[in-house]
């Protein structure tokens, strides 16, 4: 099957000289690094991943005014806490 793929210039240059250097075409060089990492995706265990919902205060119970603006700011606050900037 054809397809298109976007390869960074410096990767496909890579690619092609492993090509060469291993007598394969680049075809069969990228089929078998697919195939590889594919193999080894599936025989590894799902990574569970938690999501954390974000928490806002409120003065009233059930009653958030969130706008953009608002929710900007707050968004703003959890990436710098997170990368600790301004700690």
């Amino acid at each position: 099957m054809r397809t298109t793929l976007d390869i960074p210039d410096a990767l496909l240059k890579r690619a092609k000289i492993a090509a060469v250097e291993r007598g394969v075409t680049l075809r069969d060089l990228v089929g078998t690094a697919l195939a590889r990492e594919v193999d080894r995706s599936a025989s590894e265990p799902p990574v569970e991943r938690r999501v954390q919902f974000p928490i806002f205060g409120s003065s009233r119970p059930g009653a958030l005014r969130m706008t953009p603006e608002r929710f900007a700011r707050f968004e703003a606050e959890e990436e710098a806490r997170r990368n600790g900037v301004g700690s």
